[in-house]
């Protein structure tokens, strides 16, 4: 029942923001039986036993994936892209038809799951489908003008891209290798050609649907999995989704990074498909790593298969996934003595992975990594204090009295993990646990240690929400008196988060409005500023945890419950700042970097519908507004997202060369100046100033084909002598060189 109206809600919202029945209807047939069903069927034999259907469907689900991209990159490779669905269609068929196939459908575990924890994940879900609808359907109109988040058209072209071609260029500029994880866009672009549907309106509507579903239910599965409770999904979730760290400072919003992924899902369906994923390898890794039993050696296949598709859907996982292996290994060996060959094993098969992806999807490019201490001085806490300038050794102090105030603020966001030092022994010897600590210290220290162009270190965090949901549920299960009744459990909890909420708004209305510079308050007042509002809320903690132990002491009712009520106080600094990030995007529109204008996306469809993928198109169409009047931000992509097609010269923000010429001049690679100035000139010259010559040079010497011209930019007329117009739709128009 719960699914069920959660389908008909998604339905109903879906139509409301534009996407017809028919469309959903046939997104939903072919997630279902062109990905999921197939996948579930892969999943349970090579699992060699059946488990709780939700688990089975949406392990089913990513395993699906897996196997779409796959089969996507052969049959695009061999110029017929529709030859992939051969694969859900013989394995359908392999089912129907192969009796040992379908023995694992008849075992395994036979587990219902509470209404309530149904209940519990349907709630989740409907909450996100209300802030999809609310802060990114709103702003995201699938016709007419629009105004995106800058990156959205950068998605888009790369689904084009993935459509039309294997492997992948950069397609909005000329010769640019795709150095980066693009297994999302492959998938969407399966996708659109199995349904025949949209780009945008997959990008913009249906795709991340399926992807949270799966990230919820596993994460939730995998937290059942550790502690033996239904009651640890839904808090594991609610962790994963929604825990953000405590602000008390009056200045700076979020102050420090951390794994809240609600706002960036939508924004970043790299870091959605790495989540469902990545939810996925984690329950297998789970069941591999605690079975007490031999397992099959097919499961070591079906490893290998998640551990392959993390590799390309972000790069971010599989490093943390190869620290969290590494401490599994050196745990065991520790308090064992002796080598857990299963987490050896498939610590082998994830450096492999990661070595393969290096070399054929990242192609031995880094993005800019730097190693040091810049990351830290992009945290806010850090950086409005830095804002006047900071002279000499402040340069230094600061990021590391900002590192302190982030170790104090991530161990009362995750102050749950704690509660496993109530059975340490046990702790110490599960590699189960071993594994998550050691995924919860990769994302630590990589956002600690490196920076990458727009701080995308952060998702070495954002990508590990899954494992600081788990381990922080699983702490908090240690710690639960058995004995206590849980109406008395829940009550006691609820008190003291709110008393903790509280006592945050306290702290925070004490401190200064205005963050404390090095110019006004000098580095002894600015490290007061920065120190003392997180050493409060410590001190608080500490302070309520002595309290509360002599409190049990004289009263019995208290018998069993400090741990759990001082996990939720100090959980509950973050709640104020949570509930801040759910609802102001609701309550408040986001509005875009630049606007696509709608005839230029109606000049841009009908130049992919009459041309080939292979042909090269030229555009004047460069630039987005920038901070600085003369400055250009080259986040330009919407022509190449909406042609489908690759350009000579459009935007050159996010490719290697504009990356690496970013840090050595010292400047944004986003707003540094092309590479290439002749060819640039070369370019937008046949558009202002066009002659039979130079577009005669574009066709001969580029290979151009089709000019896309923004005609306030352009000599419409000289333009309409030498080359061919086919199309006009207001300002803009589609020629074709003779």
């Amino acid at each position: 029942l719960p699914a069920a109206i959660l389908a008909v809600a998604t339905a109903a919202t879906l139509t409301a923001y534009g996407v017809s029945i028919g469309d959903v209807a046939i997104f939903a047939a072919y997630i279902a039986f062109g990905v999921t069903l197939p996948g579930m069927v892969w999943v349970r034999a090579l699992r060699g036993r059946s488990a709780h259907i939700a688990e089975d469907v949406a392990i089913g689900l990513a395993v699906g994936y897996c196997l779409e991209i796959a089969t996507y990159i052969v049959a695009r490779a061999v110029g017929a892209p529709l030859l992939f669905l051969l694969w859900p269609i013989l394995t359908l068929v392999a089912f129907a038809a192969i009796p040992r196939l379908r023995a694992p459908w008849h075992g395994g575990e036979r587990i219902t799951a509470p209404a309530w924890w149904s209940w519990s994940l349907a709630v989740i879900l409907g909450f996100l489908l209300v802030y999809a609808a609310t802060t990114y359907y709103s702003w995201h109109p699938l016709t007419g003008t629009g105004a995106p988040y800058v990156d959205m058209p950068y998605h888009l072209a790369l689904i084009g891209e993935l459509r039309h071609h294997m492997p992948p260029m950069i397609p909005y500029v000329i010769g640019q290798p795709l150095a980066y994880h693009w297994f999302f866009y492959a998938e969407a672009a399966a996708t659109s050609w199995a349904t025949g549907i949209e780009p945008a309106v997959l990008l913009y509507r249906l795709s991340g649907l399926p992807m949270f579903v799966a990230f919820v239910v596993l994460t939730a599965v995998a937290a059942r999995r550790l502690t033996g409770g239904w009651w640890s999904g839904p808090v594991a979730v609610a962790i994963a989704l929604f825990g953000t760290v405590a602000d008390p400072y009056g200045w700076a919003g979020t102050p420090v990074m951390d794994t809240q992924t609600l706002p960036i899902n939508w924004l970043s369906p790299t870091n959605l498909f790495g989540l469902a994923l990545f939810s996925a390898t984690i329950v297998v890794l789970i069941d591999h790593l605690g079975a007490e039993t031999s397992v099959p050696r097919r499961r070591w296949l079906l490893i290998g298969l998640l551990l392959a598709g993390i590799a390309g859907a972000k790069a971010s996982l599989l490093p943390i996934l190869i620290v969290g292996l590494v401490v599994t290994v050196a745990g065991t060996a520790i308090a064992r003595r002796r080598i857990d060959r299963r987490a050896a094993g498939t610590l082998g098969l994830a450096l492999v992975a990661l070595g393969l992806a290096t070399i054929l999807l990242y192609r031995g490019a880094t993005g800019g990594l730097s190693i040091g201490l810049h990351s830290l001085s992009t945290f806010l806490v850090v950086a409005r204090p830095s804002a006047g300038g900071v002279p000499g050794l402040s340069r230094l102090i600061l990021p590391i009295v900002g590192w302190l105030v982030a170790l104090g603020l991530w161990s009362l966001l995750w102050a749950g993990a704690f509660g496993l030092s109530a059975r340490l022994r046990r702790a110490a010897t599960d590699p189960r646990i071993l594994l998550l600590i050691g995924l919860c210290a990769g994302g630590l220290g990589a956002v600690t240690v490196l920076w990458y162009p727009g701080n995308s270190e952060i998702f070495y965090l954002k990508g590990a929400a899954g494992a600081f949901g788990l381990i922080a549920a699983a702490g908090i299960a240690a710690v639960v008196p058995r004995e206590v009744p849980i109406r008395r459990l829940v009550a006691g909890a609820a008190a003291f988060a709110m008393l903790g909420a509280v006592t945050l708004m306290l702290v925070k209305r004490a401190g200064p409005p205005n963050a404390p510079t090095i110019p006004s308050a000098h580095l002894p007042g600015v490290l007061a500023g920065m120190l003392l509002p997180t050493v409060a809320l410590l001190a608080v903690v500490l302070i309520a945890y002595v309290v509360l132990r002599r409190i049990e002491r004289r009263r019995p009712a208290f018998h069993g419950l400090v741990p759990l009520l001082v996990i939720a106080l100090a959980m509950g600094f973050s709640v104020p700042n949570a509930l801040t990030l759910m609802i102001v995007p609701i309550t408040r529109a986001h509005v875009g970097n630049a606007v696509v204008p709608g005839d230029g996306i109606d000049a841009a469809r009908w130049l992919r519908d009459h041309s080939d993928p292979g042909d090269l198109v030229a555009t004047n169409l460069h630039c987005i507004p920038a901070g600085a009047p003369d400055a250009c931000d080259a986040r330009h992509f919407w022509v190449s997202a909406y042609t489908e097609r690759r350009m000579l010269v459009e935007g050159w923000a996010y490719t290697g060369r504009a990356v690496a010429r970013g840090k050595t001049l010292g400047g944004n690679s986003r707003t540094v100046s092309f590479w290439d100035q002749p060819l640039l000139e070369r370019n937008d010259a046949a558009f202002s100033d066009p002659s039979p010559a130079r577009l005669a040079g574009l066709r001969t010497v580029d290979g151009v084909r089709w000019l896309f011209a923004d005609l306030t930019m352009a000599n419409a007329d000289a333009l309409a002598n030498d080359a061919t117009l086919r199309f006009r739709q207001g300002d803009f128009a589609v020629y074709q060189l003779r």
